[in-house]
């Protein structure tokens, strides 16, 4: 079953998981580089990305190249940082900048102008089941009643921008989609076997409505 959220939303979970494990630079040094961990960043890019103090980031980045969770190579008079995909926690870390302070932190604050008027959203494909390379689009599925695909469209352009990479919004109204699950629609029911990273909404455990004896 998936149902919107009442009350407290998915976004404030995740930003108080982030701020609970690590610093605010922590964070968005993290989000530059495992959001996009097929390419490597010079050290003035990240502080340009992480818009942190110079000292603060150098600093980050230095630790975390310690601890193994980034490769560093010198080009030139420059050092180059990367996610270290050798690492044990590569995988795991990573889901966590995806979920948190990364992609889906940049999509929630995207949407939040028009948040009211969806009933559900999360991203699919690729980036969600980890699988995207650095020409990866992002593909997001909204359901609402009331948007159009200019308002989707306007909203996410800044989080477009931000992340470096096309966003493909699917929209549906609330009927369509509840019909297209119902009817067996492929697309549908594949979207929804497979990872998601939610934004707006949660899918519950047990994905069906329990049968009750008559």
């Amino acid at each position: 079953m998936i149902k919107p959220i009442m009350g407290m939303n998915t976004a404030s979970i995740t930003t108080s998981i982030a701020d609970a494990l690590f610093s605010k630079v922590r964070q968005r040094v993290l989000a530059v580089l495992f959001v996009a961990p097929d390419r490597s960043f010079y050290t003035n890019e990240v502080i340009g990305l992480a818009q942190s103090g110079a000292g603060a980031v150098q600093r980050e980045l230095a630790d975390l190249a310690a601890a193994g969770l980034l490769t560093v190579r010198k080009q030139g008079n420059q050092k180059h940082f990367q996610a270290n995909a050798a690492s044990p926690v590569f995988a795991e870390l990573r889901a966590l900048v995806l979920k948190t302070m990364g992609l889906a932190d940049v999509l929630r604050t995207a949407l939040l102008p028009i948040a009211p008027q969806i009933a559900l959203a999360f991203v699919f494909g690729s980036m969600a089941k980890q699988q995207d390379t650095s020409a990866s689009d992002v593909d997001v599925l909204l359901v609402s009643d009331t948007l159009g695909y200019g308002d989707v469209f306007a909203a996410l352009e800044s989080a477009s921008q931000t992340l470096g990479r096309t966003i493909n919004p699917a929209l549906y109204t609330a009927t369509d989609f509840k019909a297209r699950q119902l009817g067996d629609n492929a697309f549908i029911n594949r979207v929804m076997q497979q990872p998601k990273i939610w934004l707006i909404g949660q899918e519950e455990s047990p994905q069906h409505e329990p049968t009750h004896p008559t």
